[in-house]
């Protein structure tokens, strides 16, 4: 995607409250990256009002900047990459696929990062996977890396039969694939993604993009979401997409979670506008 503008940039800034330094060193991009998980919801709420959504920097900009929405990873990792390189870093898309409950991974593309490079060390931003590491996490690098919100490892993965399948990875000491884990309470890892450090380019996240906003097997198309981090936790709203009786909010903080049932839509509607800013446009007629 297209940088964006000198303009474009300093909407983007102000959208979500960031008032430092614009110079592309790492502490800028740690207070980016927070200061963007902080103030734009992890959303999916145009799939279920029937609005498509569209891969490019102008119509991105304009829904998460202009009309301060949310989106999903498609949309908030590549508005966040063309930021950046509007600010003057040097940044690649990366493809992860999400791990399942069963141990397997989905397929390529089911989920996009951001590759940012300083001063020859390589990072991960991911500001579109929902719960997860709040501050970029330096890449081939096995150690833990530990952030005030949990704990952090990427762990070297090989599949034979995957890799005599795939292109070739270019000649480096840091292996192509590297499962992305997250410490859980019990002190046991889980995986949430499988990255693969080949750099992409935006169209090849299109046929992903359209199959989670399409398909009855994606969980997009069957549960709408909304959810923020706070300072101390996280806030979320869901609803089943067939419209049944079950809005639920949740809230967790450093003190644990609490789970709520909503009374109907009308409460759900409050929340989204009271809780995250959103006010829904009318539901589109499919073509």
């Amino acid at each position: 995607m297209d940088a964006l503008t000198p303009s474009q940039v300093a909407a983007y800034l102000d959208r979500i409250g960031y008032t430092g330094s614009p110079q592309p060193t790492l502490q800028t991009l740690q207070q980016i990256h927070l200061a963007h998980l902080l103030t734009v919801p992890f959303e999916n709420l145009d799939i279920h009002c029937g609005r498509p959504i569209r891969l490019e920097r102008d119509p991105l900009f304009q829904k998460i900047v202009r009309e301060r929405r949310g989106g999903f990873c498609f949309e908030l990792n590549s508005l966040l990459a063309a930021a950046l390189a509007g600010m003057g870093y040097s940044v690649q898309l990366l493809s992860g696929q999400v791990s399942r409950a069963d141990g397997s991974f989905g397929p390529e593309f089911d989920h996009l990062a951001v590759q940012v490079t300083l001063d020859g060390q390589a990072w991960l931003a991911d500001v579109g996977y929902g719960d997860s590491f709040r501050q970029p996490l330096r890449l081939g690098d096995p150690k833990i890396q530990t952030q005030q919100q949990g704990r952090y490892r990427l762990v070297p993965w090989s599949d034979q039969k995957a890799a005599a399948a795939a292109d070739p990875w270019p000649s480096t000491p840091s292996p192509r694939y590297w499962q992305v884990q997250q410490e859980q309470a019990d002190q046991t890892w889980k995986t949430l993604f499988l990255l693969d450090r080949i750099p992409r380019q935006l169209q090849e996240f299109e046929p992903m993009c359209h199959f989670h906003q399409t398909s009855p097997e994606s969980m997009f198309t069957r549960l709408r979401l909304c959810t923020l981090a706070t300072p101390t936790g996280r806030i979320t709203l869901t609803a089943r997409a067939n419209g049944s009786a079950s809005f639920k909010w949740i809230e967790t903080t450093a003190k644990g979670r609490q789970e709520r049932i909503l009374k109907d839509e009308q409460e759900y509607h409050q929340l989204l506008s009271q809780a995250f800013g959103i006010q829904l446009p009318p539901k589109q007629k499919p073509d």
